[in-house]
């Protein structure tokens, strides 16, 4: 177990990420800050499946 490690959903998991848009969407209307994160490389990779990667930030490895 990995306190710093991250689930990401992968950009292919579009049925995952459709069902999050109504979840951010009520966020928003109460004025809490969301922000969309994409990358590339977003760590070193510790778990992979088809829909998701959990990694640890590359800054948390140094």
């Amino acid at each position: 177990m990995n306190p710093q490690a991250a689930a990401w959903f992968k950009d292919t998991a579009k049925h995952l990420l459709e069902r999050i848009e109504p979840y951010l969407e009520m966020l928003m209307r109460h004025d809490v800050q969301v922000v969309r994160l994409v990358s590339d490389d977003p760590g070193q990779v510790i778990y992979e499946d088809e829909v998701q990667v959990v990694v640890v930030p590359h800054k948390a490895t140094n």
